[in-house]
């Protein structure tokens, strides 16, 4: 196996907004005093429930659906997260610098074997599933069929994806009756 896919950090790095113009400096002795409550709180606050592991995971499940109540729904975090704090956080990735900044410098410093667990959780696109949806329910494929829509398809399946993780979700689906050729 080669390398895992680049992280998906410069994506997100590129959609937040350009830092506010730096401000002229205050006064020495306000200085000083300013250096103490330099972050609001609800970056602090953040800081301690949202893990690096759990921002690669929110950012890659967002841009494999598209679909922040999907990502709620679906996703298991380090933490229990109600949909408004999954919306903030996303938000906050995307449009806060500081917490931006941070939340980058975290996820870098993540070990490879802890970024490709994280990215085998990524959840399945509705892209992906109906390629899958496609593989007859009567038939018991190998290792192959799905090495092949793997080939045949780069552009629609998550870069981390492998043969095994299409066929176990095929499996589920196949269990649910969510194969295009069962009722």
């Amino acid at each position: 196996p080669g390398p895992p896919p680049p992280s998906r950090c410069t994506q997100v790095a590129k959609a937040v907004s350009a830092p506010a113009a730096a401000s002229p400096l205050p006064p020495a002795g306000l200085a000083k005093r300013m250096k103490k409550s330099k972050q609001p709180p609800q970056v602090t606050k953040d800081l301690g429930r949202w893990k690096a592991a759990d921002d690669l995971l929110l950012i890659n499940a967002v841009l494999q659906t598209n679909d922040l109540s999907s990502v709620h729904l679906g996703v298991k975090f380090s933490c229990r997260f109600n949909l408004r704090e999954i919306q903030e956080r996303w938000y906050a990735l995307l449009y806060d610098p500081v917490i931006s900044k941070l939340a980058c410098q975290a996820m870098r410093q993540l070990h490879p074997e802890a970024i490709a667990a994280i990215q085998s959780k990524v959840l399945f696109s509705k892209a992906e599933e109906q390629l899958l949806s496609r593989v007859g329910s009567s038939s018991q494929p190998a290792l192959d069929t799905f090495q092949e829509l793997l080939h045949k398809h780069p552009d629609v399946f998550y870069p981390a994806r492998t043969a095994r993780a299409l066929q176990l979700h095929w499996q589920l689906m196949k269990q649910y009756y969510l194969l295009h050729d069962q009722t």
